[in-house]
């Protein structure tokens, strides 16, 4: 009986392969180190293929050497079967990662690599993987392909039938992704749900609502049903706001007071302008629509909630009427005793704490009750600088902010902060054409008694103090004014 032995190599080959072995493998090891780190330097894509070449291939390959050519083991042997799997897959991955790198990394914005789904980009390389794993079981291990397709075939009908909804779902995300009506960054409205895209995969696409919440929309629904692209074709987005006012309030100035009300708020774009129509009659009201534009979906609520707000406070200013639904109730026990805000006393308690507290009780009163107390709201512009001086205000409720903008100065700044029983607009009692100074802010919501410039000129007549009081607080407001300018500049 004869012993059989693996077969050794000629010693003249077998020398030439212990050689690259002994010295072919280390200066490979250096070369793609060195290259590696010129790379990472660089910030080149391809440095993960180069890696894996290094950390991988060429041990793997090594391997293959040392067993083969160097120790003369077989090929049908399950060492160096294995050995020849593990450097197919290490060539398998490294090409993969190369025609990534090559492909899709560092790709332009617009060009066809970065408009390639990332799903197709998954399928790729599926079938990629699906193919190498072929030939290796084929030239390696000698399988039978024929079988191994049958039994595939078999199987993925089983798997199909079983798994309808979750293939549908990957299907319509293949067709959803190739026709790209959702990306990335997008906002959509589906089904009265609106969110931000965060996500889209093979099964279904996740949206972040208002409420930072995470709604999964499957594909096969998506697919099915129709939806609203908001980030589609621009960005920006119009907003349809819905008011009612009284039948008495003339239309076109309502339409003017929405549109200057809208136009003054910063994140509301100035084209296209705000523009307000006149929709339909009601039993006691008629409705106005407001269109803003804004730059971007996720603005409109907070601006939505900032203009219903501000028209409030101008709609008041200008004696418009927002009517509300009544009901009558009927009832046989005596009505409690309502307790209504005392406007007078208000007005009254700023008067005796402002430079008017001289005045005769009687004139104070009148004073109180000749003149309308107007509102504003928090962060309202009350008077913006340079603009005419056209009546004194008396704060009854609230603080105003005073900002000073100077030529070159690129954000405005706040040289003061006016209570109730001050005033602002003092100049006008001396000159009738004067022009604000400074911009006045309400920063808190503000209520004002106003008194117009003829009206004042002539209470002034009458007490002369007035006159030297209000210059006065004017000098004084002057000089704390530029001390802080100088401060702050």
């Amino acid at each position: 009986m004869s012993a059989s032995f693996p077969s050794v190599a000629a010693p003249s080959i077998l020398l030439s392969w212990v050689s690259i072995l002994v010295f072919g493998f280390p200066v490979a090891m250096v070369l793609l180190g060195e290259a590696i780190r010129r790379l990472q330097r660089r910030h080149n894509p391809i440095l993960a293929a180069v890696q894996i070449l290094r950390n991988w291939v060429m041990p793997s390959l090594t391997l293959e050497i040392l067993l083969v050519q160097v120790m003369g083991l077989s090929r049908s042997t399950t060492v160096v079967r294995l050995a020849e799997t593990l450097l197919w897959i290490s060539l398998i991955y490294g090409a993969l990662t190369l025609l990534n790198s090559i492909l899709f990394e560092g790709a332009r914005q617009g060009s066809w690599q970065a408009k390639v789904p990332q799903l197709f980009r998954d399928l790729g390389r599926f079938l990629l993987v699906l193919l190498g794993s072929s030939i290796v079981l084929s030239t390696v291990w000698g399988a039978d392909l024929g079988g191994f397709l049958t039994a595939l075939g078999v199987g993925s009908l089983v798997l199909g039938l079983a798994l309808q909804d979750s293939l549908g779902n990957i299907f319509s995300g293949v067709a959803l992704l190739f026709e790209q009506p959702v990306r990335l960054g997008d906002w959509v409205e589906i089904d009265g749900t609106r969110g931000l895209v965060v996500e889209l995969n093979w099964r279904a696409v996740h949206l972040l609502n208002g409420d930072q919440n995470l709604v999964v929309v499957p594909n096969s629904e998506l697919s099915k049903t129709s939806f609203t692209n908001l980030s589609r074709p621009s960005r920006t987005h119009i907003q349809s706001l819905s008011f009612h006012f009284s039948l008495e309030d003339p239309p076109n100035l309502v339409k003017q007071m929405l549109q200057d009300s809208a136009a003054i708020i910063p994140g509301f774009l100035p084209v296209p302008a705000p523009t307000a129509t006149l929709t339909s009659y009601n039993e006691s009201s008629i409705t106005y629509s407001l269109e803003v534009c804004c730059q971007e979906v996720d603005q409109a609520n907070g601006l939505a909630d900032e203009i219903l707000a501000r028209v409030w406070y101008v709609s008041r200013r200008h004696g418009f009427t927002m009517p509300y639904p009544t009901r009558v109730l009927v009832s046989a026990l005596p009505s409690p005793e309502v307790h209504v805000p005392d406007r007078e006393r208000q007005c009254l308690q700023a008067l005796h704490s402002s430079l008017f507290a001289k005045l005769p009780p009687a004139l104070l009163r009148k004073l109180a009750n000749s003149y309308p107390a107007r509102s504003y709201g928090a962060a309202e512009l009350v008077l913006q600088q340079g603009a005419p001086i056209r009546e004194l205000s008396l704060i009854l409720q609230g603080e105003a902010e005073l900002l000073w903008q100077s030529p070159g100065g690129s954000s405005p700044l706040t040289v003061g902060i006016l209570g109730p029983g001050e005033c602002f607009g003092e100049s006008v009692v001396q000159l009738r054409t004067a022009s604000s100074q400074t911009t006045v802010r309400a920063r808190t919501d503000l209520l004002l008694l106003q008194i117009d410039a003829d009206n004042l000129a002539s209470l002034a007549d009458l007490h002369p103090y007035l006159t030297r009081e209000l210059h006065a607080v004017g000098e004084l407001r002057r000089q704390t004014m530029a001390s802080q300018q100088r401060e702050l500049v």
